[in-house]
């Protein structure tokens, strides 16, 4: 311990003497280990960290619905409460829970919020307790419509009603109907996607009130939108559970064979599912491609930084050649210069967490229109114990060959002052310059390489147009409107919208190409045997007349819907090149039917072909997709998109004003 406090007693002297070099130093290294800890923060948001405000998050599953072609499909509410009712023994409660957009009504102010749609158990599941007054009981999960109550988050109880702890027991309008607030959640807690933070939760039985495009919902098992959340019991292993779940579905298909069949029920933990289980891969690759370009960042300012210890070894030569012929070991130097190493990346570790939290504090402003969307990344005890790791890799990355190569003077060139003789061997400095170079063209290429991807996303087909282009999400549903208020209110808009001068066309969508929505429904093809794992179930979107013209999506075989595609006329259905080409290969798909519906089928006439385009994803193989004519498929939440003569952006005024 005497030596290690002469070592930095003389390691401070020796940056007192040389400020502009330990200051370059201190700079080079804190950059690198800054940007190095801010995107692990972002790893360790999504990927190691356990559900904020929930006990025991390791003891937590989530189920899904796997089928052929699926594996992480949505649960219908049936398949919540039927495998609750069988799974008793290996769970200590099973919730589930979907997202909803709802209109609520507070101090006359009307704002849209999003929130969470749960049972009954959702928080006795999670181990949450309210802040203030109550969570659900059991009974809020019987009787539709019979519970108009809702929680607030810690977040709109402080935003909408300033914290007031007499919240509960006040009445607030939501989508038009009065509802009793009855609690409020801790300030920890933030659902079970904590990046998309719920503002409110609504019983279950509220359905048909808060999602009216899901009515019918509480009964339906094909109408899967439900988010499937268990509890472990004691000494229950996900393998155990998923040998009760296959008995369980045996069991359900034998009582629904049409519903159940060829479906499982997949077990994911909570620990392993990151933001979605089917996003995990992307998500580690994308923060693998991340984190080593950040590492290679700190690896050149290391070299940067060793090269500078070998410059600078070059004027203390002298003073290490006398210590070592009064007789300091080798051993004894090398450790004084490694502290002098330490020391330096521990100030620049310091600082190096100063510029990861501004990196942090700019990345938790970032938004998502429409969504309640909180990176939350933070210096936890975890990132700091990763900034800890990195700094002392720094040190040692940067000191250790310079330290060893300032110990090897020849001692009679550098007792004698003489530089050349004195100092480290060239070969290492030759070394070090050919690493950064090296390490540079890698991070030269993989930049351009990056650039290139970037710009061949930029004018990849998609299949439709973005340019003048301007979309806004609407839900009269959620101001009370039933269908017929809400059918005038969207002709009007569009025929208001299509009179504006600056307006070339305009049209209603339920689903904004690549978009965090998708919809899919299960058909049947007349004529055609799916293959054993093929997937039926075809993702579609519901347009309104001009859909095609404004979003420039071609209709390369017979017709666009029109107003003749009314609530009375034969259903119809426009599917792409890829649908065509599956299930009727080298055939005219003009006029075949697609069926859907379980216990009423209706067949869908074909009455026109789109180019394949990229639906959910950029990097997603051709896929199958429909169109259906808002007339015939109501749904009130719908989206509508502009395309302007000029700018879409001048239009932005006049779409909220309208």
């Amino acid at each position: 311990m005497n030596h290690l406090g002469n070592d930095l007693r003389y390691a401070l002297r020796q940056f007192r003497r040389r400020k502009l070099f330990s200051a370059l130093v201190v700079a080079t290294l804190a950059l690198g280990i800054g940007l190095n800890v801010a995107v692990f923060s972002a790893v360790e948001a999504m990927l190691l960290r356990p559900l904020p405000g929930v006990q025991d998050s390791d003891g937590l599953v989530q189920l899904y619905r796997q089928y052929p072609g699926e594996k992480f499909g949505s649960l219908a509410i049936p398949d919540v409460f039927d495998l609750r009712e069988r799974t008793g023994d290996v769970f200590n409660g099973l919730t589930g829970w979907t997202f909803a957009t709802v209109s609520l009504t507070a101090n006359g102010e009307p704002r849209a919020l999003s929130g969470h749609l749960v049972s009954a158990n959702y928080f006795d599941v999670l181990g949450v307790k309210a802040a203030l007054g109550r969570v659900f009981v059991p009974k809020e999960d019987q009787g539709p419509l019979a519970h108009p109550l809702v929680i607030l988050s810690d977040g709109t109880w402080k935003t909408l009603f300033g914290g007031d702890p007499g919240v509960v027991g006040r009445k607030v309008i939501l989508n038009g109907r009065s509802m009793e607030i009855i609690g409020v959640t801790p300030p920890e807690f933030r659902g079970a996607m904590p990046m998309l933070r719920p503002a409110l939760y609504i019983p279950l039985m509220q359905l048909d009130q808060i999602r009216p495009s899901s009515v019918g919902g509480l009964q339906d098992r094909g109408m899967r939108f439900m988010s499937g959340l268990a509890r472990l019991s004691p000494g229950m292993t996900p393998e155990k559970v998923r040998e009760r779940l296959k008995t369980a579905m045996a069991d359900l298909r034998q009582i629904h064979p049409d519903a159940y069949k060829e479906t499982d029920i997949n077990v994911v933990p909570q620990s392993k599912a990151g933001i979605h289980p089917s996003l995990r891969g992307a998500q580690m690759a994308f923060s693998g491609a991340v984190m080593s370009v950040v590492s290679l960042l700190l690896l050149i300012a290391c070299v940067n930084v060793a090269n500078l210890f070998l410059a600078r070894a070059r004027e203390r030569s002298q003073e290490i050649a006398v210590r070592l012929a009064v007789g300091a070991s080798r051993k004894r130097l090398v450790g004084q210069l490694l502290t002098e190493s330490f020391l330096l990346a521990s100030i620049a570790g310091f600082v190096g967490l100063g510029v990861a939290q501004a990196a942090i504090r700019l990345t938790d402003r970032i938004t998502v229109p429409g969504i309640d969307f909180a990176a939350d990344l933070r210096l936890g005890s975890t990132v700091l114990l990763f900034s800890a790791g990195v700094t002392l890799v720094t040190g040692l990355l940067f000191g250790l060959l310079p330290a060893w190569q300032s110990t090897r003077p020849s001692l009679v060139p550098a007792l004698k002052a003489d530089s050349s003789g004195g100092a480290p061997k060239s070969r290492a400095v030759r070394s070090l310059v050919v690493a950064q170079m090296a390490l540079s063209i890698v991070l030269l290429v993989s930049a351009g390489l990056f650039l290139v991807n970037l710009r061949a996303a930029e004018i990849l087909d998609k299949g439709f147009a973005t340019d003048n282009r301007i979309v806004a999400v609407m839900n009269p549903g959620q101001q009370g409107y039933g269908r017929p208020e809400a059918e005038a209110f969207y002709r009007q808009l569009l025929e208001r919208l299509r009179a504006n001068p600056r307006v070339r066309s305009a049209a209603l969508m339920s689903v904004t190409p690549l978009s965090l929505g998708s919809s899919d429904r299960g058909i049947t093809v007349p004529g055609y045997s799916p293959l054993p794992d093929e997937r039926m179930s075809i993702h579609f979107a519901v347009v309104s007349p001009g859909y095609f013209e404004t979003m420039g999506i071609e209709v390369v075989q017979g017709r666009a819907f029109t107003d003749r595609d009314s609530p009375d006329s034969q259903p119809a259905v426009i599917v792409n090149r890829r649908f065509a080409e599956h299930f009727w290969p080298g055939q005219d798909p003009l006029g075949r039917a697609v069926r859907m519906g379980r216990n009423a089928p209706r067949d869908y006439v074909v009455v026109g072909v789109t180019p394949t385009g990229k639906y959910r994803t950029l990097g997603e193989k051709p896929l199958p997709y429909m169109y259906f004519p808002h007339s015939q498929e109501w749904t009130p939440g719908m989206t509508v998109a502009i395309h302007a003569r000029d700018s879409a952006d001048s239009l932005a005024s006049t779409l909220r004003a309208e």
